[in-house]
């Protein structure tokens, strides 16, 4: 019974089948095993002999002639040679050819114990039709590739030459000295409209070479900075006859290397700024500012010129698009070729623009493997146990189709994991609904695959995926992924603004996203051993706490070891017995925020003098030097802050009313830079808002008498801007006594009580925040440069936030890299 239903099964199974299947034996007989022999081979089974086969005629993929003694059955058969997947065609004189597969193996009949082949044989011709028809579309499209390439090639000679003559002549007349200004006005217009014609020849020629593959980039290791410090010198008289002025953000002091091609870089760049420049008002801004994200560079040309609508995004890079409304002269080609070059390099390119106010062209390039950074500011590295506490935690939802890979996702994380299984949900779908929730809207996802095509993967992250990992993947990997992508997310929304600040001289200031250390950096600094000390002006407060935190957790990935942590308490006689203790360890480093610039400078000095590396934050004693006594100054872009503090007080008192400044009065230039900010933003921004009383303080304490001295003065009082959040403290403290409940008061620093004021709808409705985890990273990482011996800025910057009730649980998250205090959350 279980015989005769094996053999039904495997009768079944033959029919069913789609390929026809043959036994050929040594005697020569043949065997269909089903009845697909006739539908592929046009042979009836019954009439399958030897004869039958060696009367079709059989030809190899190119065409010549296959003899049957070439047959992959017939080789098998004889000398017990296997074949897999041989193609093979079957001529039909009155018809195109049929094209089959044919795989043979070795067989035994066990009954007759000789040599056998089975032969499975599977009718291919609509597959191989279309492969034919697809290479010989390809085959004409490069035709007219060629002959397009090859007619432009000839255009472009043909118009050249005569052009050569156009502008010769035209530059000889220009140097002549009998013209008057009409004909010095024609000549220009010759000149003017002969290298516009030469430029489209180039830049329809570039574009016709890069389609059809005749331009090839020559990628290597360049300096980025060097690139678009000769581009700037090229367009500069452009800039100048508008009255446009260039800001090159990049940070002077040190090498960005990527990979590129400097020549086509350079006309990347060229394009770009003169676009700015050309569509930019009288008396614009040009801005060129770059960091890294991922293993690439990021590089922004921005301007504040007419700008673009949101449905021309993407087709000011479709060759001939020229943006509405403009009267500027041009090919609208330029564009077309940018994204070409950058993608030919290895990159992308993209736009944000607004009508009227301006627009943000950036474009990314690779890093060298060896100069990838492993450690940069706004980005953690590694997260040790001791690192991450109960509220840095974060929450994953893993989905998954396959309970076995459920299960190591869940011993990777050894944590709280949430995890789901959705086996008849696509991916893209997930995807989809989830960016349509509004809880998920915003979540990082990261594609957890086994599809590990290049295709694949770019289709996956252009649909708007964070990250993408293939399976089976390494853990270690898997893991550094979702770090990344963590970290990436919580960081994706840093200002990256035009810093306002300068530095206690008028240094230009150079953004803290400028700096990296990379793994060699890293493994350097650690075989030293190096030692490291921190003297705080106060640490009890919010502020000082990050600081130190950022600075002691960077410093351990570094492996540097921090001797001490000190606290002056505002008082400059205890900063100067601090930095005695201190030089008494023996420390590499001093990171350290001066009392005062005056009374503190003997003691830096003289550990400056001491070989001992000194980094501000903030502030620099008086008389030390730049390169000589004290490595850099770091800060935040006070400045900034101080003008979000005006704004938010112009916005809640509707634009008039009374105030007044609580300002401190020892001379520190990043508190000065706070008031002067606040000051003329209030003045050139809200006139009819009057400053009408000024007071000083010396230290936090004083802030409340001295907001008590001022409400009694000046009980018409509608606001307070006190100097940083402590102080703002004492204001509001102050107003309250005075039975002034309905006051303005606004500050800079996000302390925790100053953001309970205003998550709670309290007096304080708003503040500039500085990001002291950051800053701290920030020191840390140039405490890294000094010791390696790189080049380094005289002054740092780290962005600016302007705070409300409306961001303020998120940018707590970012200030301090950690969830804000329930007091402040139970509001929301």
């Amino acid at each position: 019974m279980e015989i005769f239903y094996k053999d039904n099964l495997y009768k079944e199974v033959l029919r069913t089948m789609s390929e026809c299947v043959i036994i050929l034996e040594k005697s020569g007989k043949m065997v269909a095993l089903n009845a697909n022999v006739e539908k592929i081979l046009g042979i009836k089974s019954e009439f399958l002999t030897e004869s039958s086969l060696m009367q079709l005629e059989y030809i190899y993929e190119d065409g010549s002639p296959l003899p049957y003694s070439q047959l992959p059955g017939i080789i098998t058969l004889k000398d017990g040679i296997p074949f897999h997947g041989f193609i093979l065609g079957i001529n039909d004189r009155n018809k195109e050819p049929k094209w089959i597969s044919v795989n043979s193996t070795p067989l035994k009949i066990c009954d007759k114990e000789e040599q056998a082949a089975l032969v499975t044989i599977s009718d291919i011709t609509e597959r191989k039709n279309m492969e034919n028809a697809l290479i010989q579309t390809k085959e004409e499209a490069e035709k007219a590739n060629m002959a397009k390439s090859d007619f432009l090639s000839k255009m472009s000679h043909e118009l050249r030459t005569p052009l050569n003559g156009i502008l010769g002549f035209a530059q000889l007349l220009e140097m002549e000295e009998i013209l008057n200004d009409d004909q010095r006005d024609f000549v220009q217009e010759i000149l003017s409209g002969g290298r516009h014609l030469l430029n489209l020849i180039n830049d329809i020629l570039d574009l016709s070479r890069i389609e059809s593959g005749q331009i090839k980039v020559s990628i290597k290791e360049i300096d980025l900075l060097t690139i678009i410090n000769e581009c700037i010198n090229i367009v500069q008289p452009q800039a100048n006859k508008k009255r446009i002025s260039i800001h090159n953000q990049l940070n002077q002091w040190q090498n960005i290397f990527v990979l590129a091609d400097p020549i086509r870089l350079k006309q990347i760049f060229l394009n770009l700024l003169d676009n700015a420049i050309k569509y930019n008002r009288e008396g614009g801004k040009v801005m060129i500012f770059s960091y890294f994200k991922g293993n690439e560079q990021i590089i922004h040309v921005a301007d504040t010129g007419i700008g673009l609508s949101g449905e021309e995004y993407q087709k000011i890079f479709i060759p001939f698009y020229r943006i509405e409304g403009t009267q500027e002269e041009g090919t609208g080609i330029g564009l077309s070729l940018v994204k070409q070059l950058v993608q030919l390099m290895g990159g992308k390119i993209s736009v944000t623009s607004q009508k009227g106010i301006g627009s943000d062209f950036f474009f990314s390039v690779p890093l060298p493997n060896e100069l990838k950074p492993v450690m940069r500011w706004g980005e953690e590295v590694e997260l040790t146990e001791r690192n991450i506490r109960k509220e840095d935690d974060y929450h994953l939802l893993y989905i998954e189709d396959n309970e076995s890979n459920l299960n190591l996702v869940r011993k990777i994380m050894k944590s709280q994991l949430s995890y789901t299984n959705l086996p008849d949900i696509h991916g893209y779908e997930i995807f989809d609904r989830l960016k349509t929730i509004k809880q998920t809207k915003d979540i990082a996802v990261i594609a957890v695959s086994a599809n590990a095509l290049p295709q694949d993967i770019q289709y996956t992250l252009d649909k708007g995926f964070d990250n993408y990992v293939t399976k089976p993947f390494n853990v270690r990997e898997f893991l550094t992924v979702i770090r990344e992508t963590l970290n990436s997310t919580i960081n994706q929304n840093l200002p990256i603004d035009e810093i306002l600040s300068t530095g206690p001289h008028g240094e230009e200031a150079v953004s803290a996203k400028t700096l990296q250390l990379s793994l060699k950096d890293l493994k350097k600094l650690k075989e030293k051993n190096y030692k490291a000390a921190i003297a705080m002006h106060y640490t009890d407060n919010d502020f000082s706490t990050a600081i130190i935190r950022g600075l002691k957790d960077t410093f351990e990935k570094m492996g540097i070891e921090v001797v001490a942590v000190t606290d002056a308490q505002f008082t400059p006689e205890k900063q100067l017995s601090d930095i005695e203790i201190i030089m008494a360890k023996k420390p590499d480093v001093i990171v350290s925020l001066p009392v005062d610039p005056v009374a503190t400078a003997p003691a830096f000095k003289k550990a400056a003098e001491a070989g001992i590396k000194l980094i501000f934050m903030d502030s620099m004693p008086e008389g030390l030097e730049f390169g000589k006594d004290y490595v850099s100054v770091v800060t935040s872009d006070n400045y900034g802050n101080g003008i979000f503090a005006a704004e938010i007080m112009g916005k809640e008192l509707k634009g008039k009313g009374n105030i007044g400044v609580i300002f401190h009065s020892i001379d520190f230039f990043v508190n000065n830079q706070r008031v002067e900010a606040f000051e003329t933003t209030i003045k050139e921004k809200y006139p009819n808002i009057k400053i009408a009383v000024r007071t000083g303080i010396s230290t936090p304490n004083d802030a409340e008498k001295a907001a008590s001295d001022m409400l009694a003065k000046n009980p018409d009082l509608d606001g307070i801007f006190a100097i940083w959040d402590e102080p703002a403290e004492g204001a509001l403290a102050a107003a309250r006594k005075a039975g002034k409940t309905d006051i303005v008061i606004t500050t800079v620093d996000l302390g925790s009580n100053a953001a309970y004021q205003i998550a709670s709808g309290g007096n304080i409705k708003g503040l500039g925040a500085q990001l002291p985890y950051e800053n701290g990273v920030a020191q840390a990482i140039i405490t890294g440069y000094s010791l390696l011996g790189k080049e380094v800025a005289p002054f740092y910057v780290v962005p600016a936030m302007k705070v409300t009730k409306e961001n303020i649980l998120k940018v707590w998250k970012l200030a301090y890299r950690q969830d804000p205090p329930y007091a402040i959350q139970k509001y929301f």
